[in-house]
């Protein structure tokens, strides 16, 4: 009898301020850069900040700070890190221009180990004999477990008769 009649709230529309946008513009900024970077020829992954000062046209004398930027870049041993950082500076110029001086960091990645196959198993080649003597150890074991239990059943069966 007292069931929902169709009433829906009124509320405003959420309506972005100037710094939901410039935290989008940032955002968007960030994304583009990075994919853009991990192109780079030697490059594995990047991490983009980008932080420009918010223009509120409401405040009676704005006084934005200046606008930063930070990369991070992880590339092979053998990327040519200079160059790197050289493109690197030039891409976020181009993308962010108020960045004066954006901070870069070019890391290098440990390389990919190397790997060794032991039976059905893929190890790094420091395992490789560990592995082979724990299998063997274990092959062992079971074998002598086998021939315990097969002296067992034979004794069960001679005393049976």
């Amino acid at each position: 009898m007292f069931g929902a009649v169709g009433m829906t709230s009124a509320c405003a529309p959420i309506v972005d301020g100037p710094v939901d946008h410039q935290r989008a513009r940032d955002r968007n900024d960030e994304t583009r850069l990075a994919a853009q970077l991990e192109l780079l020829p030697g490059a594995r992954h990047a991490r983009v900040t980008i932080q420009r000062p918010v223009m509120d046209p409401l405040m009676p004398s704005p006084t934005p700070g200046p606008a930063t930027g930070s990369v991070v870049i992880v590339v092979e041993t053998e990327a040519d890190r200079a160059r790197i950082t050289d493109r690197t500076r030039a891409l976020v110029h181009a993308v962010a221009p108020e960045v004066a001086d954006p901070t870069i960091d070019v890391e290098v990645d440990r390389p990919p180990p190397r790997l060794a196959r032991v039976g059905p198993f893929t190890v790094e080649e420091g395992s490789r004999t560990p592995l082979r003597i724990a299998l063997a150890i274990a092959f062992l074991v079971i074998a002598a477990l086998g021939v315990g239990l097969a002296r067992n059943a034979q004794r069960r069966g001679n005393n049976a008769q």
